[in-house]
């Protein structure tokens, strides 16, 4: 008996080891899982502020883009019609007139207008390449938080409880065990030694009709073979 509580209480004290190993490995984990939550929302924000700053910056080359188009507009506008003035002097000093000083006058106004368009197509260029660099930004952007989003994607899960110990039976150890120890001692007992004669004593007596239709009693006197048993048990 004494065994078998010690058994016991073996068997609970590693159970509720390993349940204190089982938590303090859970709370391990969920303590880095936290810092890792924490280090991906803080890459988050890093990657969305450098991605605005991007966005900001080719924006801001774009709008000088254009304010530079529009101040070379202005520019060119101004050396049309300064050129225009110049024409109309010059053939009024040397009395053309006519037709040759309406091709020149075109032929200035050409002039301003080719720049225009080659004006206009740098800023449609440009605003193709900014859209472009923004397309190139957001992807990177995806790619870093698809990257940051991985460390954390698989939220960690406790290990199953270790299975609870099966406990013996103390008083039931003890009636084996006994139980075995009287088995024992009979076996080991002589066959004709007084140990067994509880066992003879003990032996039940019933009053039947096959009891008390045969003699069994042992002969004591007289040969033997004059003895015969009554076999009247039917009547």
């Amino acid at each position: 008996m004494q065994a078998a509580k010690a058994q016991n209480k073996a068997a609970l004290r590693e159970y509720n080891h390993k349940l204190k190993v089982r938590e303090r490995k859970w709370m391990q984990t969920r303590s880095t899982y936290g810092t890792k939550i924490v280090q991906f929302e803080q890459e988050v924000d890093q990657a969305n502020i450098a991605a605005q700053r991007a966005y900001s910056r080719t924006q801001q080359q774009l709008n000088n883009a254009r304010s530079l188009a529009i101040l070379e507009n202005q520019e060119d506008f101004k050396k049309m019609l300064a050129n225009e003035g110049a024409i109309e002097v010059s053939a009024a000093e040397r009395g053309v007139r006519g037709k040759a000083v309406a091709r020149q006058l075109v032929s200035n106004k050409a002039n301003f207008g080719i720049s225009q368009a080659l004006r206009s197509r740098g800023l449609t260029q440009a605003g193709y390449m900014a859209k472009q660099s923004n397309e190139d930004v957001n992807r990177q952007l995806k790619g870093m938080l698809n990257q940051s989003f991985g460390k954390v994607a698989l939220q960690p899960q406790q290990d199953l409880a270790p299975p609870k110990p099966v406990l013996q039976n103390p008083g039931m150890a003890f009636m084996l065990g006994m139980g075995n120890a009287i088995g024992a001692g009979i076996q080991g007992m002589p066959a004709n030694s007084g140990g067994n004669s509880w066992m003879n004593n003990s032996a039940p007596t019933t009053n039947n009709a096959f009891s008390s239709s045969f003699n069994t009693a042992p002969l004591t006197s007289g040969n033997f073979m004059n003895y015969s048993p009554n076999i009247n048990w039917y009547k």
